[in-house]
């Protein structure tokens, strides 16, 4: 007798007030190009024990200053406000000079919370997140517009490119601006004022002597 083999095959089955701080991307903007030239990582070998041996990782901290002044776009809401966009320029540490973001906000009382994202770029830059709590705020003046504004907050460093590549850290900001209209619907230009500081961590692998 012949034997013969059956194949089987299966298929599967598959209050107003906020404002556009959070722009201030800076915002804290508030993504951000950094310098050029900075860390490099390299590829190691898992050959032995000694060429491992040979590079080392140290962290460097960086101090970070930035001042700008620009425009805040503003997009009002039933319930909130909108900073379409933030544009800035000025001086930052290492050429970071220039500032760009967005963010939202509520409009519930005199001083509400915000987040938003930006950038700061130029020779160097980073991009940074606000995140909304008690401590971010941007509170008006006046109890109606028009009125000033002041925001204040921390931004969260995400990432770096050039010198300052694989940057961690908080930077704390303050700014100002004034609104002229909290109408639902309506749309306006400010300028606006903000200053950035704090201290950044960065990886170096450097090769041991």
């Amino acid at each position: 007798m012949e034997n013969r083999a059956n194949a089987r095959s299966s298929v599967a089955t598959p209050g107003r007030t906020l404002l556009a701080v959070g722009a201030i991307g800076l915002l804290a903007t508030l993504g951000m190009s950094l310098p050029s030239g900075a860390v490099t990582t390299q590829h190691v070998a898992p050959v032995a024990k000694a060429t491992l041996a040979s590079h080392t990782t140290k962290i460097v901290h960086v101090a970070f200053k930035g001042s700008y002044t620009g425009t805040i776009g503003l997009l009002w809401s039933s319930t909130g406000v909108k900073a379409t966009s933030v544009s800035g320029h000025g001086t930052g540490t290492d050429g970071a000079n220039t500032m760009s973001g967005s963010g939202t906000g509520s409009a519930a009382s005199s001083c509400d919370p915000f987040s938003g994202a930006g950038a700061l770029a130029g020779a160097s830059g980073l991009k940074l997140q606000v995140v909304s709590s008690s401590q971010t705020q941007a509170c008006a003046v006046n109890s109606a517009a028009p009125s000033p504004v002041t925001v204040k907050g921390v931004a969260k460093v995400l990432s770096g490119t050039g010198k300052f590549k694989g940057a961690t850290g908080t930077l704390s900001f303050s700014g100002s601006f004034s609104i002229q209209s909290t109408t639902a619907g309506s749309s306006e230009s400010d300028s606006f004022n903000a200053t950035l500081t704090g201290t950044l961590s960065i990886k170096e692998i450097v090769k041991a002597k």
